[in-house]
């Protein structure tokens, strides 16, 4: 008993913290691998890191409270082996975006504000974790997240670019800012600019010698030296100042309720952001390395990570694709690089801060810029436009509300349009006519069928997407519509409900009006394939009942059957075609037959008496003045 007991919570712990999974299975040999790819993590997480607290509105020590804790904990409770959450160049803009408003960056407030938002993120996070709503990320359209990336790393790079050139920011969205910029290139500061040039010279020199050296940690290095060398801040160049060592203790951000209220939509939108951000790379290493990843799991990663950061006073995080490729390419095999760069990381912040003093912040700008390049993904949008249209342009109006109107804005855009183009996609009617495939049994679309054989009198439809409220009404309007231009009137129309998985009430609704407007046209609405909800569905709303028992089938074929022995066929040609069916019928019963299974026995009782109806029918087409003329 003790020893099920203790299985059991065992079990249970694994399933909470899959990190305990690989602890038990960990082998030596792995170590190394993993070593090498914390030392890598952090060596592009320690530049990158400081330049995105800046993002985010914060001190560049800001990184140091919030990765470790990010790190640390997504590897408790994440599935994914080889993903890093630590610092987001997105998230940490979202952020300010969302603190801006209601503090002055920098101050004691904002400080509060950007840690409370953190943690709020991370709450809904792990919430939509505990209700399994890892599925929201299909409703999120790719195409409209590419040109969102787009729109947002070049509102990234246009705050950082006046780095480059020792001039202040401008104000406002996108173009805005790069009016400023353009407008003020005359006070360029000549120093400052060359600091800045080489610096990104130099960062992209570096990664085309090689991806896997660590280019941003060298170039902030060799900018530190230089600067002290030649006493570059002493001649204008902005440099990051005095970098205070230590750690944050963890405490509860000192916030109201008012408060709570105005973070509340970027915090929504931190937690949608950093999911999307991470499900696809998550994936993307797992199929690469043999094992699944869950989307609830990963919510509930995420939304540790951040409530972490938050409590150490950091700043809202997420994945990092460069670094989770990078871990990857040296080749770790587990969250234990992640928990091994957490703790170097926190040695620099221990011992190593000091050094720092001298970055120049031209050097940070060319860092972000550099990093988010990678997110204007040209090629992707080429892509669409070439496969489809109607996905570039909806990739482009993301990309164009981000810049016209800024982030948190921009987010609900591409919310929005993601959720409008579903509806809009589901509620335009999709209709596949059902034919006899040649030579078998089965009922598929006539437009891929080889001369499909269409039932006489019968008009077989199947609604691709399921029936429900968004298109429902268009349904009914469209199935009326092809009575209408149908050749000869059918005498029965016969819905194929294989897709309807689970019918509403405006679905249900639709039907019945369906049944009456065909009824008042003298034709017969039947309905095949019911799955179990939408058939109690039916019931309830006693479109069951007014549809009629005798016109519920379990398949289409049942239908077809029940029908051509009320309504024989009129030509030789059908009559024919007909006797084909009866006799694939025929081998159908006899296959059946020769099996004792019982599981077959209420199957092969079914195709009997389709079989003997179908007979009857024959009789009648072969009796005496049956011919047609």
């Amino acid at each position: 008993m003790n020893h099920a007991s203790t299985k059991s919570s065992s079990s249970w712990l694994a399933r909470a913290v899959p990190f305990v999974s690989t602890v038990r299975g960990y082998r030596r040999p792995w170590l190394k691998r993993d070593v090498m790819g914390a030392l890598t993590v952090t060596a592009l997480l320690i530049p990158e890191g400081m330049a995105y607290a800046q993002l985010a509105g914060l001190p560049p020590t800001a990184a140091f409270y919030a990765a470790p804790a990010g790190l640390v904990l997504y590897a408790l409770f994440g599935s994914s082996r080889q993903l890093i959450v630590a610092v987001s160049a997105a998230v940490a803009v979202l952020s300010a975006a969302t603190v801006g408003p209601l503090a002055a960056a920098g101050s004691p407030r904002f400080v509060v504000l950007t840690a409370a938002l953190a943690m709020m993120a991370g709450l809904i996070s792990l919430l939509a974790g505990v209700l399994r709503l890892g599925r929201i990320a299909q409703f999120f359209s790719a195409s409209v997240l590419t040109g969102f990336v787009f729109g947002l790393a070049l509102v990234i790079a246009i705050k950082q670019v006046p780095k480059l050139f020792g001039i202040e920011s401008g104000e406002g969205n996108f173009f805005e800012r790069l009016a400023f910029l353009v407008t003020h290139l005359g006070g360029t500061h000549l120093v400052t600019l060359l600091v800045g040039a080489g610096s990104l010279l130099l960062l992209l020199g570096l990664e085309r010698v090689s991806e896997r050296l660590p280019a941003a940690l060298v170039v902030l290095a060799v900018a530190v030296g230089v600067t002290a060398l030649l006493g570059l801040d002493a001649r204008g160049v902005e440099v990051v100042g005095k970098v205070q060592a230590g750690l944050a203790a963890p405490r509860l951000p000192d916030v109201g309720l008012r408060d709570l209220v105005g973070l509340l939509p970027g915090a929504c939108g931190i937690a949608l952001v950093a999911f999307a951000e991470a499900i696809g790379p998550a994936r993307m290493l797992a199929g690469r390395h043999g094992y699944e990843v869950n989307a609830n799991r990963e919510l509930v990663g995420l939304g540790a990570a951040n409530v972490g950061a938050g409590l150490f006073q950091g700043f809202s995080i997420g994945c990092s694709l460069s670094k989770s490729a990078a871990n990857d390419a040296v080749g770790a095999r587990t969250e234990v690089s992640a928990m091994l760069a957490a703790g170097l990381t926190l040695l620099v912040a221990l011992f190593l801060t000091p050094l720092f003093r001298l970055l120049p912040e031209a050097t940070l700008g060319a860092i972000v810029v550099v990093a988010v390049s990678g997110m204007m993904d040209v090629k992707e949008l080429r892509r669409l436009y070439r496969l489809r249209r109607a996905d570039f342009l909806g990739a482009l109006v993301a990309l164009v509300g981000v810049l016209a109107l800024d982030v948190l804005p921009g987010l609900l855009v591409a919310v929005g349009l993601s959720l409008f183009l579903m509806v809009y996609r589901a509620s335009v009617p999709h209709l596949s006519e059902l034919g006899r495939t040649p030579g078998t049994l089965a009922f598929s679309d006539v437009r891929h069928t080889p001369r499909p054989l269409t039932v006489p009198g019968m008009l077989i439809l199947r609604p691709n997407e399921g029936v429900f409220f968004a298109n429902a009404t268009s349904l009914k309007d469209e199935i009326l519509a092809r009575v209408r231009r149908a050749a000869r009137p059918p005498q029965v129309v016969l819905l194929d409900l294989e897709v309807t998985a689970d019918l509403d009430v405006p679905g249900a609704d639709m039907l019945a009006d369906l049944h009456d407007e065909l009824a008042r046209r003298s034709v017969t609405l039947q309905l095949a394939r019911i799955m179990a909800p939408t058939r109690r569905m039916l019931e309830r709303t006693g479109v069951a009942a007014k549809v009629g028992s005798e016109n519920l089938h379990a398949q289409v074929l049942d239908a077809v059957v029940g029908h051509l022995v009320h309504a024989p066929s009129e030509t030789l040609e059908e009559q024919a075609l007909l006797r084909d069916g009866l006799h694939r019928l025929r081998g159908l019963v006899e296959e059946a037959g020769a099996t004792s299974d019982a599981d077959d026995a209420a199957e092969r009782e079914r195709l009997q008496d389709l079989g003997q109806r179908l007979g009857q029918a024959e009789s009648r087409w072969e009796a005496p003045g049956s011919a047609p003329h």
